[in-house]
């Protein structure tokens, strides 16, 4: 950009380190002539299609420079701007800088803007998964996921989403976070169908890799957030129990979920006195277990038994 030219009417303001600055950053010299520029336009609040042009030269030298985006934001609004074509404009510095915040933040600006647009969220969505197949831990991209689906009450195809990214990689902890999201925050709930499938989908996956934490989480999250009735915790436990059983290997995962379903029993007021009995014999059993065969965290689980009431 020819400063001189486009801005011939602006005095630019240089950077001022004070008198004797000790370190001063060597800023390069294109660099330093835009931001002389932006400051005396942005001490006008000059908000114009140039001073927008200007907030893209130096986003591409400098693209984590959060004021700039900001007053791109109030150029863009007060021009009226395309802003479906300054979506693809941050996507563009997107897939450049996968995990700048910035541009994250300008995208959810951007589209708060906008409103609610079918078209509009589809191809957010469609650029979050093609950002998640690049990085399928993006935290950027889950984060901006969760705002946008939350915002606009836009939930039809997350979990079909979120199954191909788990069907992928089992292992993607953020996929079954998102899961777990979207099951807790949709307005409408969770039906009883539902949670029986969820919990399904969960063995399945604790079948394919026992050792795998994600899915222990989230069952036990499921369990907790929804309050479930005893019939079905007894299920999962005994389910539990089959999969300790059929393995050749001991598998603390299952173990632990299955001390914590064992101290929710004995907490039920409602248990006769041989059942819990039976429940604390059986927990003290499965943590001296785990002690044996968890020794990084023997201390932790000698705790634990230690909180086990005695018969």
């Amino acid at each position: 950009m020819d400063y001189t030219t486009v801005f011939a009417d602006i005095e630019p303001i240089p950077m001022d380190d004070g008198p004797n600055p000790m370190s001063p950053i060597a800023y390069p010299a294109e660099y330093s002539a835009a931001m002389d520029v932006f400051r005396a336009c942005a001490k006008v609040d000059e908000r114009s299609k140039r001073v927008l042009d200007l907030t893209a030269v130096i986003i591409d030298m400098n693209p984590a420079h959060y004021t700039v985006w900001k007053v791109r934001q109030d150029c863009l609004f007060a021009t009226e701007a395309d802003l479906k074509a300054e979506l693809q404009y941050a996507s563009n510095v997107g897939f450049e800088h996968h995990k700048n915040y910035q541009v994250w933040h300008h995208r959810e600006i951007v589209v708060t803007r906008i409103g609610h647009d079918d078209d509009v969220i589809r191809g957010e969505l469609r650029y979050i998964n093609e950002q998640l197949d690049a990085d399928c831990k993006n935290y950027h991209a889950w984060s901006y996921r969760q705002w946008l689906v939350k915002h606009f009450q836009f939930w039809g195809q997350e979990l079909a989403d979120v199954d191909k990214l788990i069907t992928t990689d089992f292992r993607n902890n953020s996929a079954w976070n998102h899961r777990f999201f979207v099951l807790s925050t949709k307005p409408e709930g969770v039906s009883e169908t539902t949670l029986d499938e969820e919990l399904e989908y969960c063995q399945k996956y604790i079948q394919i890799a026992p050792n795998n934490e994600s899915p222990w989480n989230y069952m036990k999250g499921i369990l907790k957030k929804f309050n479930t009735s005893k019939e079905r915790q007894s299920r999962v436990e005994n389910d539990i129990k089959k999969i300790v059983e059929g393995k050749n290997e001991f598998v603390v995962h299952a173990a632990g979920f299955l001390l914590n379903l064992l101290e929710s029993k004995i907490s039920d007021t409602l248990l006769s006195s041989d059942e819990r009995s039976s429940a604390i014999s059986e927990a003290s059993q499965v943590c001296k277990e785990l002690m044996q065969n968890d020794m990084i965290r023997l201390k932790f689980w000698s705790y634990r038994l230690s909180l086990i009431p005695s018969v």
